[in-house]
């Protein structure tokens, strides 16, 4: 009996031992494991951690600024974009039937309600076509020239327009009745807002009824000035567009 106890107290150390060698082992199998994944994080390249947005787009999304809606405040100043324009010279050829008078040359100016402004994309003279006189297509050829610079003030219902040759015209949009003023470079308007168009009406040198409307285009960076009149016997139709780019205001010290 001796000997059999003995025998069984040997069997429990052994498979005590067995059993404390394997957890030793798992333990040592486990750290080994551990501190492989600790070295691979440490020796990583930089640079976005996995699940994360990059950096750099984050900073691209951030920079993106918004769209500035479209506004109907026409203030500020504006200089002509003479290649997103329309030529007038050639859009009052087309009209006639491609017009057969020379062509001069004259300064800028806007002549829109103002007799006697001054061009700038030339002028006509030399012949007469369709009983049109040289003096009657002169002043129609001022009369639809642009401005090399506008600068608008507006304090609604009040609009200033004035150019870069001391020309004005003051529109109003709350419906008051206004004289027609004698003084040339000084006229004034009832006008009225179509969506973000200032429009006003007027009448031509050959007493045809023409109209004139401003808006700022998408981005508020640009400004659209477009005529409607109309021109020969056929009273033909016309459009003509101006693009003016906005003058940053000078930054204040």
């Amino acid at each position: 009996m001796l000997v059999s106890r003995n025998s069984e107290e040997g069997q429990s150390v052994a498979s005590l031992q067995t059993n404390i060698f394997r957890l030793t082992l798992g333990a040592a199998f486990l750290f080994a494991a551990f501190s492989s994944t600790v070295a691979t994080k440490a020796q990583a390249p930089p640079g976005p951690l996995p699940g994360t947005a990059p950096q750099d787009s984050q900073s691209a999304s951030a920079a993106k600024a918004p769209e500035a809606p479209r506004t109907k405040n026409l203030a500020g100043t504006w200089k002509l974009n003479t290649d997103d324009s329309d030529d007038p010279r050639k859009k009052l050829q087309q009209a006639r039937g491609g017009g057969r008078g020379q062509v001069g040359h004259s300064s800028g100016g806007m002549g829109g309600g103002w007799p006697g402004g001054h061009g700038g994309y030339g002028g006509y003279g030399g012949r007469r076509a369709g009983g049109e006189s040289d003096a009657d297509r002169q002043k129609m050829h001022v009369f639809v020239q642009p401005a090399q610079k506008l600068t608008i003030a507006q304090k609604d219902p009040e609009i200033d327009i004035s150019d870069d040759s001391d020309r004005k015209i003051t529109a109003f949009t709350d419906g008051r009745k206004v004289e027609k003023s004698k003084d040339a470079s000084n006229q004034q308007f009832e006008a009225k807002w179509n969506d973000y168009r200032l429009v006003m009406a007027g009448k031509d040198p050959r007493g045809n009824k023409y109209e004139r409307s401003y808006e700022v285009l998408e981005g508020n960076q640009q400004l659209r000035e477009t005529l409607f009149i109309k021109v020969g016997r056929s009273s033909t139709e016309v459009s003509i567009r101006y693009i003016y780019d906005l003058v940053p205001a000078p930054k204040k010290s």
